[in-house]
């Protein structure tokens, strides 16, 4: 098999930019292309912002114009796929708009070349079937935003996914230093997502039955579960509060405590009338929203995470 250097990202918004950013970091060819001729030059910026910051981060010296150079503007989609060996697409979250973009990849790839997509809700093997030549080489390689900087990737193989291509697309992430996880079956949401759907529903809830702000339900995750979960994880931090007898005496203590709750807790799957105007003037509220800009917060929370995660590796 050919090496994976050549890289096409396609669609480079605000996921696109990041992976382009950590595949030239990475000392790889970037071929980027999007529909839209505006993204570009936004995502050369955000290119930039980000090998900058990954630059202050590891104390690198190289610099991140000559990285830069790294980066090749394609003029079309064909372009952009000339003699790549893997393909990040990151377009709309859309069946239509992927679709036709995994037909028109399949076509203008070479057999071996892989086709990822970052979707962080639609289903592969739905996807894969516009791929009519070779539909064994797509896969969603589904990152955690910023790619650039959050290690986890749900990699999660198609109903026709060969198990070759699965495992070159795990081998190349961890050479790109990310943490992959193979979701075992195709559900919508993958693992991560799903996860923080459950919770960030309960939040909703939270701040529309008067209980909470957004500010005060943040800091409720900050600085308690989510001090522990960036450590042990869910299982894990369970499995250490049921004591020395571990998660069995965790699972048989707290059975209707955790019962209760579940009774109590959120079941509805629409947004219930009249919380999207609650959300917005709790926001409106939140301290840090009046004190920073947007591209401010943003570098202050990469460099949080980067000093988060010194800690946990």
């Amino acid at each position: 098999m050919i090496p994976l250097r050549n890289i096409a990202c396609i669609g480079v918004g605000t996921i696109g930019s990041s992976w382009a950013a950590l595949f030239a970091w990475n000392e790889l060819q970037v071929r980027i292309y999007d529909a839209n001729s505006e993204a570009i030059e936004k995502a050369i910026n955000n290119i930039e912002a980000a090998l900058e910051i990954l630059r202050e981060i590891t104390g690198d010296k190289r610099s991140p114009k000559d990285l830069l150079d790294k980066i090749y503007i394609a003029k079309n989609l064909e372009d952009a796929l000339i003699g790549v060996q893997y393909v990040q697409e990151s377009a709309a979250e859309s069946y239509e708009v992927k679709k036709s973009l995994f037909k028109a990849m399949d076509e203008f790839t070479e057999s071996e070349t892989i086709l990822a997509t970052s979707t962080s809700g639609l289903r592969i093997s739905e996807i894969q079937k516009a791929a009519r030549r070779h539909p064994e080489r797509c896969i969603t390689v589904h990152p955690f935003n910023p790619p650039h900087i959050i290690p986890l990737v749900e990699i999660v193989p198609g109903e026709l996914t060969s198990e070759e291509v699965l495992r070159r697309t795990v081998e190349f992430m961890k050479r790109l230093n990310k943490k992959p996880v193979i979701v075992k079956k195709d559900i919508p949401g993958m693992i991560a997502n799903r996860l923080t759907a459950a919770l960030w529903r309960e939040a909703v809830n939270l701040v529309h039955m008067g209980i909470a702000t957004p500010e005060e339900i943040d800091t409720a995750v900050k600085y308690g579960p989510g001090l522990r979960w960036a450590i042990t994880g869910v299982f894990l931090t369970y499995h250490l509060g049921g004591g020395k007898e571990g998660i069995k005496h965790f699972l048989e203590s707290l059975k209707e405590s955790f019962s209760l709750r579940w009774k109590d807790l959120a079941k509805w799957t629409e947004y219930p009338p009249g919380s999207f105007e609650k959300i917005i003037k709790g926001m409106e509220k939140y301290p840090i929203l009046s004190k920073m800009s947007y591209d401010e917060i943003t570098k202050w929370r990469d460099m949080k995470i980067i000093e988060i995660l010194k800690i946990i590796r």
